[in-house]
Order: C-alpha cells, then sequence, then structure tokens
C-alpha cells in the first residue's frame, strides 16, 4: 500500500478523535508524513492543527501542543515556524520553537537550520534573568552540536551557572556519541569536573542523569562509578537500568547483575511514585534479558497507571525479538489507552521488518490517536523504502 492511501486512512481516524489537543497532535504527526507526499497537503492539515491548538482551555499545555505544530512546521514551511515563534510568550518558549525545528532541518536543510540557531542565540543571550538565560543557552548549545561542534562548546562556555553549562556539555557528547566517540569522552569529563562543584542535590542528579546516558555509551565501567554520585536511591536505581541496556547485547551477565542491585534499591524507596518509577526503569531493562523476571518487578506496582506504563515499556522492550509475545503483554494493559499506545509501539517496530503485518496490528488499536499515529509511521517507513 502507498504511503499517501496510509496518510488517508490515518486522517479518516483523526475524525474519531474528541478533544482538540489530541487533534492537533495527530495532525501534526500526519503533516510530518506527508511532506513527502504532497508538501501542500501537509501545510493544509497545520492550519487545521492551529485552529484545534486556539480551542485548548488550558494555557500552559496549548503552548506545549502549539511548540509540537511549530516543529512539524519546519518540514513543511519555514516561514510559518517563523510566525508563529514571534507569538509565544516567552523567550524560553522562543528558543525551545527554534531549537527544535534546527535539529529537524539540520540534514537536509543546513542553511536553514542554522539561520534558526542563531536567532535561537541571540534571543537566548536577551534573557534578563541569569537562570532562565542559563538554561535557554544550555538548550542552544546542545542543538549546536548537530552542526557545528566547535559552535556548540563556545555557546557552553558562556553558560555561568555550572550545573548549566555541565548540562550542555554532557547535551553536546549525547549528540557526539556515534560521530566521535573520542571527543564526546573528553566533553563529557569536563561535565564531570564541572559537576564536582555542583552543591544543590537536585541540580546534581539531573546532571548525573544526562551524563549516564551518555557515559554508557562510551564506557560503561566509568558510568557505573557515576552512579555512587547520585544522591537519590531510585535515581542511582535508574541510572543502573540505564548502563545494563547498553551491557545487555555484549555483557548480559554484568547487565543482570547491575538491574538485580538496582531492584535492591528500589526496595529501599519509600516514596510510592518514586519506587514505581524506578521500577518502570529496571523491568523496562530486565525486558530485555528475563521477560519474567521483568513482569514479576511490573506486576508487583500497586498504581495501576504506573504498572500500566510499564507493561507497555516491556512489551515495546521485546517488539522487535517477538511480536506474539509483546502482543500477549500489551494485552495486559488494563487502561485503553496505555494498551493502545503499546500496540502502535509493536505495529511501529514490526514495519521495519514486515509492513503487512504492522498494518493489521496498526488498524485494530482502539484509541485512534494512536492508530493515527502508529499509521503515519508506518507510511514514512514505507515510503522511505520505496525512495530507496
Amino acid at each position: 500500500m502507498e504511503a499517501g492511501e496510509l496518510l488517508a486512512e490515518a486522517q479518516k481516524a483523526v475524525h474519531e478523535i474528541a478533544e482538540p489537543d489530541w487533534k492537533a497532535l495527530a495532525l501534526s504527526k500526519i503533516a510530518q508524513a506527508m511532506a513527502q507526499v504532497d508538501r501542500q497537503q501537509a501545510s493544509s492539515l497545520l492550519d487545521d492543527a492551529l485552529r484545534f491548538v486556539r480551542q485548548i482551555r488550558d494555557q500552559s499545555w496549548q503552548f506545549s501542543v502549539l511548540l509540537v505544530v511549530i516543529n512539524a512546521f519546519a518540514v513543511v514551511d519555514h516561514e510559518q515556524v517563523n510566525q508563529l515563534v514571534e507569538d509565544l510568550p516567552s523567550e524560553t518558549m522562543q528558543v525551545l520553537a527554534l531549537t527544535d525545528a534546527a535539529e529537524k532541518l539540520a540534514k537536509n536543510e543546513k542553511q536553514k537550520a542554522l539561520q534558526f540557531l542563531r536567532e535561537a542565540e541571540r534571543i537566548a543571550s536577551s534573557i534578563v534573568d541569569e537562570d532562565g538565560r542559563a538554561e535557554a543557552l544550555s538548550v542552544v548549545a546542545e542543538a549546536w552540536a548537530v552542526l557545528d561542534v566547535e559552535q556548540a562548546l563556545k555557546t557552553a562556555l558562556r553558560i555561568r551557572r555550572f550545573s548549566d553549562r555541565a548540562a550542555a556539555l554532557a547535551g553536546i557528547a549525547r549528540v557526539l556519541t556515534e560521530s566521535n566517540k573520542t571527543l564526546a569522552k573528553a566533553i563529557a569529563e569536563d561535565a564531570m569536573k564541572l559537576l564536582r562543584q555542583v552543591r544543590d542535590e537536585e541540580e546534581r542528579a539531573m546532571v548525573l542523569d544526562d551524563l549516564v546516558e551518555v557515559v554508557s555509551k562510551l564506557d560503561p565501567q566509568q558510568a557505573i562509578a557515576l552512579v555512587d554520585m547520585f544522591p537519590f536511591p531510585e535515581r542511582k536505581a535508574v541510572a543502573l537500568s540505564v548502563i545494563a541496556q547498553s551491557l545487555a547485547q555484549s555483557d548480559p551477565a554484568k547487565a543482570m547483575d547491575l538491574l538485580n542491585y538496582a531492584a535492591e534499591l528500589a526496595q529501599r524507596v519509600r516514596d510510592p511514585d518514586r519506587q514505581a518509577s524506578a521500577w518502570r526503569s529496571i523491568a523496562a531493562a530486565m525486558a530485555i534479558l528475563d521477560v519474567e523476571q521483568a513482569l514479576k518487578w511490573a506486576k508487583q506496582i500497586s498504581d495501576p497507571d504506573w504498572r500500566n506504563w510499564t507493561l507497555g515499556d516491556i512489551a515495546a522492550a521485546i517488539a522487535n525479538r517477538s511480536v506474539d509475545e509483546a502482543l500477549k503483554i500489551a494485552l495486559q494493559i488494563e487502561d485503553v489507552e496505555e494498551r493502545s499506545s503499546a500496540l502502535a509501539d509493536i505495529a511501529i517496530a514490526l514495519a521495519q521488518s514486515d509492513i503487512e503485518s504492522a498494518l493489521t496490528i496498526a488498524r485494530k488499536i482502539p484509541d485512534a490517536f494512536y492508530r493515527a499515529q502508529a499509521l503515519s509511521e508506518i507510511a514514512q517507513i514505507s515510503q522511505g523504502r520505496f525512495s530507496q
């Protein structure tokens, strides 16, 4: 089936969605896929998405959805991006919109991406509040890393607050993990040095979250050493699960040891939400190694929302390995929306190898938003194969 037909099917699913926010999000997803087929129609879909955004009553959620729509416009209509960014209520939001657009365009339209990034840095530099300026420059620095590492490092050095500069360096290192591991490791080590000067526990934990993710791909043993720097047991448990995922293929025995230790830490956490969050990360990582153990950990979570989210993560983690088993787990999810999300993840994963079977799953997704999302993703995968 051609991509255009699948996208027409996705648009029909949008008619079943009642809420304007989910309609806008679904149309944004479809439009990004449609841009490869019919740019004019993609622009029309995003105009409709904007119309639905204006109907969202909660202002902060409205602006969050608007950022998604602006990001979709980046591949459809550059001028519209500029106009929409001007109407955003804060410099921070303008920076987020422009950096997201730049990253989206970095591969195929570098000059436009550079234009967006220069404007984002200009706006970030104009922010009067020092904390706000530091956070905005950190976002800009990471976005620069996709296009110009030297400029990314220059921007990071302009950030005075240690935690934000360390976060920016960790973000730059993350971008470089695939293309230049040596440079990525050196930049991550600079971030670690800055981290020692961060006194606030929450700020330190946030930077450590980023660093563990990066360093686990470069030097898992060094990442394990970072875990001891976490001030909170639930964050330690999550960090260990991240490292275990990196080691799952190369050293499964070590990965298993780390996850069992993470489980011990999770059992000591008293706050139920923090504990459930830790179990979610640990179980999703364990699914790569031992599905039965992952399910045992998931099913001991008492809160139904956290349990459903965890089951969805487990299903997604094994979708490439065993579609039947992933479907069996997804169907145990009680909440229709979360079950639909898991089924969408499975369909999208399966589409890499078997588009027809993926479509069979996608068309049975009960929630229309996730059905539209899955059909859009499958259309893009189909279009990518056709273009090759």
